[in-house]
């Protein structure tokens, strides 16, 4: 277990851009904050409009909504890190053909996958989670001190039903993003594994190729759909409650405040646990992983 560590905090220590993206967006976002205005949706921190036609505790919700929005810019930053980590990490070991010393130390080849797998699938999610909570406290110090010299009131914004309720479904959402994304990453070095070279195209034609096939001789789009909702979850949640019974659209604000702060975003998450698609997915990932192990161990070390 001690070795598996090292490995993984080897891994997270090369590759720099694990930890200095986060911090490029955090300073972004403080930026923003100095030259701007932090506005999401429906809030604007600095002119709080909802004053006059939410609830106090519809404000309350909004607010915590509008703090998890904030992890949308992490999450989507920390995306493309996992896709171009996952996609060259057993590969770059053959490119250097530094998997000659790493197959020649008492180490099996399922440590070395399963160790960047966890970088991957767990440790950048936790990096990106630590982001999340981090750009969420600087957004609320540097709107509350703005609101504090406009002498309005400031304490809103830390509000802790508000504040803590985002950082209680950041961490919801970063054990759901594991597991969701688990197949993805499985699927992404397994293409690293297996690639000659160029192991972008490897990855990426084939599913592509069967959308396009699909799209053109079947007419259909399922393969486009599925690789849709995987990538991006948003489609897959709308599907998932889009055809709820009684669902209606707001008309006007007062009906978009109503709606907006009836959203359960723990429920929503809550819904992934309840769903097939999770749990193969996790299997699938399994599968995908045992595979690349395969590779690994069998595969020409030079090609």
């Amino acid at each position: 277990m001690n070795r598996f560590f090292w490995l993984v905090r080897r891994e997270v220590w090369e590759h720099k851009a694990i930890w200095v993206a986060p911090l490029v967006v955090i300073g972004c976002v403080g930026l923003l904050l100095l030259t701007g205005r932090v506005e999401i949706g429906s809030i604007n921190f600095d002119h709080t409009p909802l004053a006059g036609l939410a609830t106090p505790e519809q404000r309350i919700t909004l607010l915590m909504y509008a703090y998890s929005a904030l992890a949308l810019v992490v999450d989507m930053v920390m995306g493309v890190i996992v896709f171009f980590y996952a996609i060259d990490a057993l590969y770059a070991d053959r490119r250097d053909r530094s998997v000659l010393f790493w197959k020649s130390l008492p180490m099996s080849d399922a440590e070395s996958v399963l160790s960047k797998f966890a970088v991957a699938a767990v440790a950048i999610p936790l990096v990106g989670l630590a982001a999340t909570v981090a750009t969420q406290l600087l957004v609320a110090t540097g709107e509350s001190a703005k609101l504090a010299l406009a002498g309005e009131a400031a304490g809103f914004l830390w509000e802790p039903r508000a504040l803590l309720g985002s950082i209680g479904i950041a961490i919801v959402w970063c054990i759901t993003a594991i597991l969701w994304y688990a197949p993805v990453v499985g699927y992404l070095m397994l293409a690293s594994a297996w690639a000659p070279r160029s192991p972008f195209l490897w990855a990426v034609l084939p599913p592509v190729g069967l959308w396009v096939i699909e799209s053109v001789v079947l007419g259909s789009e399922r393969v486009g759909d599925f690789i849709t909702e995987r990538l991006f979850v948003l489609p897959y949640l709308i599907r998932l409650h889009g055809n709820e019974p009684g669902h209606k659209e707001p008309v006007n604000d007062a009906e978009k405040i109503e709606h907006l702060a009836n959203i359960d975003l723990y429920g929503l998450i809550g819904d992934f646990y309840r769903t097939p698609d999770l749990w193969l997915g996790v299997v699938v990932a399994g599968l995908l992983l045992a595979a690349a192990i395969w590779v690994r161990r069998y595969r020409d070390e030079t090609s």
